[in-house]
């Protein structure tokens, strides 16, 4: 659970530069002696949970990947919750132990400031859901839960903590909330993770506080006086920060000796202390914790002592929400048999070590194989070889299995020597897979059927792949083996580099482990399949695995594997020819700017731009204010020196990702290169490129276009290009059932021409380049949620002109407005999204508390049903093609897929051919209330034809 728990740390090393450089108008404060990183004395200890920041980090902890009970509700914070305080239990031995909770009603904050926390969105229902069912459980386990009507939980827990020192007993707060850091002292701590990314908990004391804020515990409540809290609506001193609340209380004390001093700070500081003294005093007594809300006689009671907390009497509970891994720990804190708890999961098999044979001769597999067939059951299939890229290895053996806990391996090479004649076996597994008598199961099986297909064997059957059927179940969520087997089977597989050493290959291993692991992956796959296959079905997916996505994987493979050819005469040139000009930019930016700095060091770049040059600064970061490319992209037309290292980023990026890099990656046995494609790399359904990923090759520069000239087709070939016109808009168009966006295209006429003459309110042939920018804007800024503020960026005009602007435009498309919200709404409901072809996108964020998350939810959820909608249109246009062309029996090859665009390589006597059915394959794929329109091009080189 640690990774739930992310640090507010501050920049310690700024701070303390500020403190040497205070100013000498104010005496320095003596120095005190150092303390000693913090150790635990001998005391007992208390523990104190902040139950509700535990209950909303458990929740948000999992919010891409939900953990859910056996009726399909969310269950995260559950989960978050028992996992972390058993892991206190286990891990840290507490001697007493208390959940402090708030309470339902207002406090007297709310009293003394009736916006208090008037800002805070409402928790999600799904989160709410689950506090009665986590305070029951605590109940069951005897651990006490104090809520007080009209406080808050830290007023408890600080309350708590000063009866515990009263008692001779540390106090340690399990928390992250930085208010409570103002109970620190020699027998209060604080329990937290030093950083965001690692693994353990970090044990807060006086020094570590110090260390972190720059201050004593003890000027915390002057210190978030002055800070102030947006999240709790608590006002602070208007315009000081973290940076410069610290240094005034280095400099002065504390809240009243800073107004004491007041006169001795610059003009403009004493300005802001002075208009914001009234809101500081304010802020410290909302801050101030109470600690006097009752006393503890003794906390040697059953109510607090961990001894006495009733593991077992929690464990029926937990068996009714079948939340396995607590049952586990529930077991052995109890002291019995863990495994008697844990009730079996429907539809799964026990999640158990399989047993695994190796086969060793040619008689015994061709046994095997004739009875899988005659079986008729389909078969996990899974090859072990030499290599991640499928364009050079070569296969040393291969497992498969039609049951599960059991499973075959067959060792072809082994030590340095081959077992099995591999010609024999490869005419085995032709007659078997090569004719469909085994129909095929894999996990990433586009993998072993190029591997396959490069062997000579080309299976004919496939029908399942675990990790295609994973990411139509949630597409957010991870695909591997090793995790799916945890996630759905809750068995932990043997990985590769707990066995292989580095530098060998499974062959050089012992047989038995080789055996072991090569059988338990076809054994997981073929469990997955049967898990996999029944949650298709209730889900209603299976239709979309059996006729696109398994199709389709094959179609892909065979793209892969055709691989496109780089002339390296065209590509090798433009390096040196780049580099030339890239220095030439960077010569001339050292000029203007008096002198030369690493321009990839964005410390460099703030120092250079924002402090010697004095340009407008933008967003800030924590290292300093950004110099992101669409940060600096709005003052390139002001400052040269700003378009200049734009110009530089662009070009340097397109000289080391493929100018250099492209050469490289040219096969030495095909002499193309073969990018791999992936149905399961992104969460709309597109597919995404990788070595190299061609899709990210600018089109609309001279650039890009130079380095896809490099791309040439094969002697007597030319190359064909086939790209949906405006395919999102039409998608949009089609959705929303929008008159006015439809009978643009009906009528043939400038989608963005035709908005800006409805948005502007002037005759079509009055619309000027300026205004069908705009329009051209907000049609596509629709799809993405563009809103006021990111419209006005883009169009570089005032807030009310972008906000006019997107008024007009649902005005008059009004359409598109209903199915905006629409989308929203039921997103909202049902917690996802679906495509045209019924694709599930989760979107858990779009009930977040946090506005920033939901609104950005709100965007991926009506992106997803427009751009997920188009990719549907693509797959099917992807399959049609290819069974036209195979129908047509033409020799045209699909080579790339590149977002809405299909490019393949033609004979040059079918160009024409090809043509007529790759546009009626395409413009067929669906039937929607607009027509598709495709943009057919022709080339003697892939530059030329876009």
């Amino acid at each position: 659970m640690d990774e739930l728990f992310s640090s507010q740390d501050f920049d310690q090393e700024k701070l303390q530069k500020e403190a040497k450089d205070r100013p000498l108008s104010v005496p320095p404060k003596q120095e005190e002696k150092k303390k000693d990183p913090t150790v635990l004395s001998d005391r007992k200890k208390l523990y104190i949970i902040d139950g509700y920041g535990l209950i909303y980090r458990s929740y948000y902890g999992f919010f891409k990947n939900p953990m859910q009970d056996t009726q399909g509700n969310n269950i995260s914070a559950v989960y978050g919750f028992f996992s972390t305080v058993l892991k206190l239990i286990r891990e840290y031995t507490p001697d007493y132990l208390v959940v402090a909770m708030d309470g339902k009603e207002k406090t007297f904050r709310h009293i003394i400031y009736e916006p208090y926390k008037a800002t805070r969105d409402a928790a999600p229902e799904d989160l709410h859901s689950q506090v009665p069912i986590i305070n029951n459980i605590l109940k069951a386990l005897k651990i006490p839960t104090i809520t007080m009507e009209g406080y808050e939980a830290d007023d408890i827990i600080a309350t708590l903590s000063e009866e515990a020192t009263r008692h001779a007993i540390d106090t340690i707060m399990f928390t992250s909330d930085k208010d409570l850091l103002q109970l620190v002292d020699e027998h209060t701590f604080a329990l937290r993770p030093a950083k965001k990314n690692e693994n353990f908990y970090r044990l807060m004391g006086e020094y570590e506080v110090e260390e972190m804020l720059g201050i004593k515990p003890s000027q915390i409540v002057d210190y978030l006086s002055l800070l102030g809290d947006s999240s709790d609506n608590i006002p602070g001193v208007k315009g000081i920060g973290e940076k410069g609340a610290a240094k005034l209380l280095q400099q002065f004390g504390s809240l009243d000796g800073i107004y004491e001093h007041v006169k001795l700070v610059a003009p403009g500081l004493q300005k802001k202390l002075l208009e914001g003294k009234e809101n500081a005093m304010l802020s410290k007594s909302l801050v101030e914790l109470r600690r006097d809300l009752f006393n503890v006689e003794t906390f040697d009671t059953e109510q607090y002592l961990v001894k006495d907390v009733d593991y077992e009497a929690a464990i029926p509970l937990f068996q009714k929400i079948g939340m396995r891994t607590i049952l586990k720990e529930l077991g052995r804190a109890s002291g019995g048999d863990a495994s008697s708890y844990i009730p079996e999961k429907p539809g799964k098999k026990a999640s158990k070590q399989g047993s695994y044979k190796a086969v060793t001769t040619i008689r015994e597999l061709a046994a095997l194989l004739e009875a899988y067939a005659k079986a008729g059951k389909p078969v996990a299939f899974d090859l072990e070889t030499t290599s991640i890229d499928e364009m050079v290895a070569k296969v040393i053996g291969f497992s498969f299995t039609n049951e599960a806990e059991k499973a075959y391996y067959v060792p072809l090479v082994h030590d340095g020597k081959e077992l099995l004649p591999a010609d024999e076996v490869k005419e085995l597994l032709s007659e078997y897979l090569g004719s469909g008598k085994l129909a095929l199961i894999g996990q990433n099986f586009k993998y072993d059927y190029k591997v396959l297909v490069r062997w000579g064997v080309v299976p004919k059957l496939v029908i399942f792949d675990t990790m295609v059927a994973a990411w139509l179940l949630d597409s957010t969520s991870v695909f591997n083996m090793d995790y799916l087997a945890e996630k759905y089977l809750e068995y932990k597989t043997v990985h590769y580099s707990d066995i292989v050493p580095k530098g060998k290959l499974l062959s050089d291993i012992p047989l038995d482990q080789v055996v072991f692991y090569g059988a338990e992956d076809a054994d997981v796959t073929f469990r997955l399949y049967e898990v996999f296959l029944e949650l298709l079905k209730a889900r209603g997916l299976l239709d979309l695995l059996n006729n696109i996505e398994m199709p389709l994987l094959l179609v892909i493979a065979k793209m892969e594997l055709a691989g496109i050819h780089l002339e390296r005469s065209r590509i090798e040139p433009l390096s040196q020819e780049f580099e030339k000009r890239i220095d030439a930019i960077k010569e001339e930016i050292f000029s203007i700017c008096g002198h030369s700095f690493n321009l990839n060091s964005p410390q460099q770049l703030q120092e250079v731009l924002f402090v010697e040059r004095e340009i407008p600064t933008g967003a800030k970061t924590r290292s300093g204010f950004s110099t992101a490319t669409e940060v600096l992209e709005p003052l390139q037309e002001t400052y040269p020196e700003v378009a200049l290292i734009l110009q530089y980023r662009m070009l340097n990026k397109l000289k080391t990702t493929y100018i250099d890099k492209l050469p490289l990656q040219i096969n030495a046995e095909t002499g193309r290169i073969h990018p791999s494609f992936s149905q399961t790399g992104t969460e709309t359904g597109r597919l995404s490129c990788k070595d190299p990923n061609l899709q990210n090759i600018p089109v609309r520069t001279e650039e890009g276009r130079r380095i896809r000239s490099a791309f040439i087709p094969k002697e007597g070939h030319r190359f064909l290009s086939a790209d949906y016109s405006q395919i999102e808009l039409v998608v949009l168009a089609h959705m929303a059932d929008d008159p006015g966006l439809k009978k643009a295209f009906q009528d043939g006429v400038d989608v963005h021409r035709s908005t800006a003459s409805l948005i502007f309110d002037i005759p079509l042939g009055e619309v000027s380049s300026d205004q069908r920018r705009i329009a051209k804007t907000i049609n596509f800024g629709v799809m993405y949620g563009m809103g006021t503020h990111s419209l006005a960026k883009d169009l570089n005009i005032s807030h009310s002109e972008a906000k006019q602007f997107i008024d007009q435009y649902f005005q008059r498309y009004s359409g598109v407005q209903a199915f905006v919200e629409a989308t929203r709404s039921r997103a909202e409901k049902d917690g996802y999204v679906t495509t045209l072809l019924g694709h599930v996108r989760t979107i858990t964020e779009i009930n977040s508390r946090s506005a920033v998350e939901r609104a950005k939810a709100q965007r991926i959820a009506v992106n997803t049903v427009i751009q997920g909608t188009a990719a549907d249109i693509m797959k099917l246009a992807m399959l049609r093609v290819s069974a036209a062309l195979k129908e047509k029996g033409l020799k045209a090859t699909l080579l790339l897929q590149i977002h809405d665009e299909l490019v393949f390589e033609v004979p040059e006597d079918e160009v024409e051919a090809t043509k007529r059915v790759v546009r009626e394959a395409l413009e067929g794929a669906v039937k929607l209330s607009i027509p598709l329109r495709t943009s057919i091009e022709v080339g003697d080189n892939w530059g030329d034809i876009h």
